[in-house]
């Protein structure tokens, strides 16, 4: 039988896990904010991506149908590339473009906090570097 992970380690990787997503999830609220878009997040780690999705969905798809031009440079803004669009959507050929959309920025938003945060460790164990901030 094996018990679950339950080292000081291994509680201490699991609950930087769930900082990270909820950072994940405080990133994404920043950025649709900044285009007058709202996001509702609890802060609850565990209930993370059902908690987003929707309600992330509902506002790329209405950005897409109502403005264009301010959907690109809402992609712009996150930094997610016509490659990487054209990945995603081959990866998930069964999701409509809202979904694919959706699911790609989840995952970019993921990616900068684990970039932001990896560097804020380096900077913590090399404290001659200056800190990177968002």
């Amino acid at each position: 039988m094996n018990f679950p992970a339950t080292s000081r380690s291994d509680l201490q990787n699991a609950s930087r896990k769930n900082e990270l997503i909820v950072e994940t999830g405080r990133q994404i609220q920043k950025d649709f904010g900044e285009f007058s878009l709202e996001i509702n997040f609890s802060g609850k780690a565990e209930i993370f991506y059902e908690e987003l999705f929707v309600q992330m969905k509902t506002h790329v798809a209405t950005l897409i149908s109502d403005s264009f031009d301010r959907f690109m440079h809402f992609l712009y803004r996150i930094d997610i590339s016509e490659q990487q669009i054209m990945m995603y959507e081959k990866g998930m050929p069964n999701n409509d473009y809202s979904e694919v959309l959706t699911e790609l920025i989840i995952h970019r938003e993921l990616k900068k906090v684990i970039t932001r945060d990896y560097f804020r460790q380096q900077n913590k164990s090399n404290p001659a570097q200056p800190e990177i901030e968002e």
